[in-house]
């Protein structure tokens, strides 16, 4: 799986920092413009607080950008900020790299359901199990539950990302 990722570092603070500063706004009238006090733009400039998604999601529409460039992007080096996504949460460009994570997503979750159907199959042809034996048999069925778990967070959040997207192209 080779999904493309822009950059490993994270430009989040420099940006809203940037983007408030080319609105010429205070921290405060930024804040009252995307429903958050100016304590949690501080934070989130200092990079000591990170933004739950939906106020990540309502600054990315008040600049006009897509969270990958908030999140990933030096948006300083553009000058400004990058082409307009009129709005939306993601680009038109983002699309399809989104529609790539949702068929991935699909894919690992039918992975993790068949290696669970070979774990149940194989549990089930064992007559009697060494101690060592349950025990691995147990750490399986716990980090699978677990990997369940994570795999409808990741659903979900694709989801609703995808929900946020005004085209019906993705």
């Amino acid at each position: 799986m080779d999904i493309q990722q822009t950059s490993s570092k994270i430009y989040l603070s420099d940006n809203i920092r940037f983007l408030r500063k080319q609105l010429d706004l205070s921290q405060e009238e930024l804040g009252a413009k995307v429903g958050l006090n100016r304590g949690n733009i501080a934070s989130y400039e200092k990079g000591t607080a990170e933004p739950k998604l939906c106020n990540l999601l309502s600054m990315s529409k008040f600049f006009d950008v897509s969270l990958l460039d908030l999140t990933q992007r030096d948006l300083q080096s553009y000058g400004s900020a990058p082409n307009s996504t009129n709005g939306t949460a993601i680009s038109q460009a983002e699309e399809p790299m989104l529609e790539e994570y949702i068929t991935r997503a699909g894919e690992l979750d039918e992975v993790l359901e068949g290696l669970n159907c070979y774990h149940c199959y194989k549990k089930k042809s064992l007559d009697e199990m060494p101690k060592e034996q349950q025990m691995l048999i147990s750490n399986f069925e716990k980090l699978f539950e677990v990997a369940q778990v994570l795999m409808d967070s990741h659903k979900e959040l694709l989801s609703f990302v995808k929900s946020k997207c005004p085209t019906n192209n993705v």
